[in-house]
């Protein structure tokens, strides 16, 4: 049963629970098992896809459907269409989604990689290109951290929790701005000798493309400009160069942008902004916003490992034309 009428609850401590939890163990374990049948990667890459749709679907329900506890606290007077206060209104959906976050995907990843565990020996080990800041050396300490908290049964992946958002805002800054490169390469016409030499050092199949954002990726985001097969935006230019005359390249800013909601599957974009945008993971994990929930836990972990590993390994976005 995918969707149920869930009863909410609070406790002495200002957090909630779902006091009815029963059917959604019945429902992860289809979600497991379709990871766990799936034949080759492109079997596990629609179970993936699937699962995370089937969330919005249950998240959608439960919204208009589960019974929350009146939140107590100070909330805006201004009413929504439905004559409901919207602030508090979005106080509840999203307490409604961390909630949903946890139960299904949360438990769904986890227990997926206690099995790849189990029948592998391990989980995915990331290969990145060693910059100023070795980002394999960063994932591999959060990877041990999260193995050994899966072996030892321990609730919390500390270490992984407080790495995995910087980690993933890397991956996905880098895999868009390559997207983006190869796009616009692709289609620039008429260009100089000196232009010419401008993207030599950027042709390749399957290159990941590193350089000075300031300096290189500056000129080579002017020259599409001009040859007009880019738009000239805050957004592009962050993703190309990193920053923009008002901003800096940050993850929710990544998310935001038009081109990563072009360029990622729907199901991957909806879940990565749920979890970096409407519950603002990665401030409540920096910050210690943890009174009402437990933002160290290893479900967390969990969503934010496979996430890095489909953004690394293509999955989260559309086939490239």
């Amino acid at each position: 049963m995918l969707t149920y009428h869930k009863i909410f609850k609070a406790t002495n401590n200002l957090s909630i629970c779902l006091s009815n939890p029963e059917p959604i163990a019945a429902c992860n374990d289809e979600f497991l098992l379709r990871l766990t049948e799936a034949k080759n990667k492109g079997e596990l890459h629609e179970a993936k896809v699937s699962i995370l749709k089937d969330f919005q679907t249950i998240y959608a329900f439960d919204v208009t459907d589960a019974e929350f506890p009146e939140p107590v606290g100070h909330f805006s007077k201004k009413q929504g269409e439905d004559g409901f206060l919207q602030e508090k209104r979005e106080f509840v959906k999203k307490r409604i989604l961390l909630q949903d976050v946890w139960f299904y995907l949360g438990n769904t990843f986890g227990e997926y990689h206690v099995y790849k565990i189990n029948t592998e020996g391990s989980l995915p080990v990331i290969e990145g290109k060693r910059l100023a800041i070795n980002y394999r050396e960063i994932y591999c300490k959060a990877l041990e951290d999260y193995v050994e908290t899966i072996r030892n049964g321990n609730k919390h992946a500390i270490a992984a929790s407080f790495i995995l958002p910087a980690l993933i805002e890397q991956s996905l800054g880098m895999t868009l701005q390559n997207r983006m490169l190869r796009k616009c390469m692709a289609e620039v016409k008429e260009l100089s000798e000196e232009e010419s030499k401008l993207l030599t050092p950027f042709h390749g199949e399957s290159h990941i493309f590193y350089g000075s954002e300031e300096y290189i990726m500056g000129k080579v985001y002017k020259l599409f400009v001009r040859k007009g097969v880019l738009k000239d935006s805050p957004d592009n230019e962050i993703i190309l160069t990193g920053s923009s005359r008002r901003k800096r390249r940050t993850l929710g800013g990544l998310i935001s942008s038009r081109y990563a909601k072009e360029e990622m599957l729907p199901e991957y974009y909806e879940l990565m902004k749920d979890i970096f945008i409407k519950l603002n993971i990665r401030n409540c994990i920096m910050h210690g916003l943890g009174e009402s929930f437990d933002y160290l836990d290893r479900g967390i972990a969990a969503i934010m490992f496979q996430l890095l590993w489909d953004i690394s390994g293509g999955e989260v976005f559309q086939a490239e034309v």
